[in-house]
């Protein structure tokens, strides 16, 4: 069934299971009220199982930032919300566009062990399940339903949740084992033991030994995810930072925090985990960079900024380009909602302003678009495949760039007086502001 199904236990238990559940096709799965926008209404959805759209709506750039995505878009928000409403399961339908990476990716990321930390009694659905796009619609014409007519109407505000006259059962049975891993933290001090740290991070995990789930790397017979881009690349500039900003000279202001954490793959659980025992409180985290693989074909006239216009972390950015003569680009895939994907995320959760850079697309020497289409070929051919391993035609002249753009910027923010902040309004300023409360009582 993984060919058109996967399906994971949403509780850590040995025995979850469904009877007869209703299922129940809830458009987005999306609850915001700031854009006035409720996709359940008062309908009641315990019990049920939720069929949903990944992303969020695109077309009004009014709401929810049209194109580019939100956290509301985000597969793990959907779970969220439905635990949050009683219900049962959720079953996420994947298109290409909509997930930001094919199907093959979900095969790869969702099969074999997966891994959590421990339960804290926040509320859990039994059921977490993506299908492709073709069963979801066979699941609609079950129940006498055509899945476009159902999506167009989830397109509007004045949607309600739409019974499918469908039920599902299913029963899964799990083995339960507890690991231990770490995170890897090292501490360079500033001249200030008042001051805040500024903590750099990139995620020393990928995904084992598992089955590919791409043509070429079955020919190949191999199984081993050897993750040499996403994120023993990120790991190696995280060292080089390191290195680089201890021999710099005198020691900046604030300390700096060098963090290879662990789990990314698995949920973002490690960075998780330090965010929810920071060893000093987040008030005192002045930002976070987080690296989450480098530039491996050369280098470029532009740097890209994932997240570009909510903080005040942009200037750094900007002033240290251009002394490279590069200019600052927005992210140029804003409907991958690549901000909400690794482990900078869990930071700006707890008010954290963070930086993650992107490696530009506009390469020295080759043709407009030639930079875009070899980011999408990695992502279609090598992206959680075996296949992402060092290769001889990797360029690292673009990731030298990058990495002194960092060590810059990484030493201004640890050297200034100012504290970085989000931009007035953004989604993250709340979060920032109670943190920051929190250290003056």
């Amino acid at each position: 069934m993984i060919d058109e199904l996967v399906v994971a236990p949403g509780r850590q238990a040995e025995l979850v299971r469904a009877d007869d559940a209703e299922v129940v096709f809830a458009g987005y799965g999306i609850t915001a009220p700031e854009y006035q926008w409720d996709d359940f209404k008062d309908v009641d959805v315990r019990g049920k199982v939720l069929m949903v759209m990944n992303s969020d709506p695109a077309d009004d750039p009014a709401l929810f930032a049209g194109k580019t995505r939100l956290y509301y878009g985000r597969w793990s928000y959907k779970y969220e919300e439905a635990a949050r409403r009683g219900a049962r399961g959720v079953i996420i339908i994947h298109t290409t566009p909509s997930a930001g990476y094919p199907w093959q990716v979900v095969k790869s990321s969702w099969s074999g062990e997966k891994f959590e930390l421990p339960s804290a009694g926040e509320p859990r659905v039994d059921l977490r399940s993506w299908v492709t796009e073709d069963t979801a619609k066979t699941i609609a014409v079950l129940g006498g339903q055509n899945l476009d007519a159902l999506r167009a109407l989830a397109e509007k505000r004045d949607f309600r949740p739409v019974p499918l006259g469908v039920t599902l059962s299913l029963e899964l049975r799990s083995k339960l084992r507890r690991l231990t891993t770490a995170n890897i933290l090292g501490l360079l001090p500033g001249t200030d033991p008042s001051a805040e740290w500024l903590v750099i991070t990139a995620h020393h995990d990928h995904l084992g030994i598992r089955e590919p789930q791409n043509a070429r790397a079955k020919a190949a017979g191999d199984k081993i995810h050897n993750g040499a881009l996403d994120n023993a690349s990120g790991v190696a500039a995280l060292l080089s930072l390191a290195e680089a900003l201890h021999a710099a000279g005198p020691a900046p202001r604030r300390s700096i925090l060098f963090a290879a954490v662990s789990a990314e793959e698995s949920g973002l659980l490690g960075s998780e985990y330090f965010c929810a025992h920071p060893p000093v409180p987040a008030g005192r985290l002045a930002a976070n960079i987080n690296i989450d693989g480098i530039n491996i074909w050369g280098p470029t006239r532009d740097v890209t900024l994932s997240g570009m216009g909510k903080s005040s972390i942009d200037g750094f950015v900007k002033k240290a380009a251009a002394e490279q003569k590069r200019r600052v680009e927005g992210d140029p895939f804003l409907d991958k909602g690549f901000f909400y994907r690794s482990d900078q995320f869990n930071f700006a959760r707890i008010g954290v302003p963070a930086l993650y850079l992107g490696s530009g697309t506009d390469f020295i020497g080759r043709p407009p678009g030639w930079g875009r289409e070899r980011k999408e070929e990695y992502e279609h051919l090598n992206y959680h495949q075996p296949s992402d391993q060092i290769d001889e035609s990797w360029n690292l002249a673009g990731a030298v760039d990058d990495l002194r753009l960092l060590v810059t910027v990484a030493m201004r923010i640890a050297d200034t007086r100012d504290l970085p902040a989000w931009k007035p309004g953004d989604e993250f300023e709340a979060a920032r502001k109670k943190a920051l409360e929190a250290i003056t009582h």
